[in-house]
């Protein structure tokens, strides 16, 4: 119980010290100005249709858009683009526990505020779309003209050329699902980020991570988006992981993120270890 305490103390206080951090909240910045710069392509052809648009469209328009994707994941490693968060502040209380204590701190945060950035960009584009939506288990009739490409493509910056995602899905289980995939992917990034720079200054491990992020998505266009079994970007994206042409299902996605986030768990918890974190803060503001 006491080390539960201690856990949530120090990741209360982390968010203390990061929400007065410019670079948090400019990250958050970015995430909105980009899932609303595509509500707003969405929203003109909408409204050139003549009718109501349901307010989860946007969402599940800009998670299964990869270019958009791409750059949302840019904002997210801004938010956490300190870690690994020792600073001489604190210090002061990291000095009274473990280390292992510290770093499940640590990455709690890590996925707390990976939920935070996400919802986030959730509610953005539901707000920006209330004016003209409805809440409801209902597929909009913009979103499946957008699908089926029934007006000129070629006016618009917002495409979703996957109709099949109408039978496979219900809006509840598309957003659902695209939520939870850039969710993951996101945790994925951000405790990637967090143990390269246990060891490494934060240039080199956001460099890495950047580098890592970006192979992703060049694997996924080098391969026509056919097979994205081999990209951890193309699997957060639901619609590249509908029908038998895409080589994954998103059982194995799943099965692949859990692996992955326990391997980076354990592997920041072995090596805090065999770190001097006061060594480490020297580098930090």
């Amino acid at each position: 119980m006491n080390k539960t305490k201690e856990i949530i103390k120090l990741c209360r206080y982390e968010f203390q010290l990061q929400l007065s951090s410019k670079r948090v909240w400019l990250g958050y910045l970015v995430g909105v100005v980009i899932v609303l710069a595509q509500a707003a392509e969405y929203m003109n052809y909408a409204n050139d249709t003549g009718e109501a648009v349901n307010v989860w469209d946007t969402f599940i328009i800009t998670g299964n858009s990869y270019n958009t994707v791409m750059f949302l994941v840019l904002g997210w490693l801004l938010v956490i683009s300190e870690a690994p968060f020792v600073n001489h502040n604190a210090m002061y209380l990291m000095h009274r526990t473990k280390k292992t204590i510290w770093n499940q701190a640590m990455i709690l945060y890590i996925i707390l505020q990976a939920i935070i950035y996400y919802v986030l960009l959730v509610l953005s584009t539901m707000i920006y779309c209330a004016g003209n939506g409805y809440f409801a288990n209902v597929w909009s009739k913009p979103f499946m003209k957008l699908a089926k490409e029934e007006l000129n493509p070629n006016l618009y910056h917002v495409t979703f050329p996957y109709p099949e995602l109408f039978e496979s899905h219900t809006v509840f289980q598309a957003f659902a699902r695209t939520f939870l995939l850039l969710l993951l992917y996101g945790i994925i990034m951000g405790l990637l980020l967090y143990t390269c720079n246990l060891f490494s200054n934060q240039i080199v491990g956001a460099v890495a991570v950047f580098l890592f992020h970006f192979l992703g998505y060049e694997i996924m266009k080098e391969g026509l988006m056919l097979n994205i079994k081999y990209s951890l970007l193309a699997r957060s994206l639901l619609v590249m992981q509908i029908g038998e042409r895409t080589g994954t299902q998103m059982s194995g996605t799943y099965l692949v993120y859990a692996v992955i986030v326990i391997s980076l768990i354990e592997s920041s918890n072995i090596l805090v270890r065999y770190v001097d974190l006061k060594e480490v803060s020297k580098g930090e503001g």
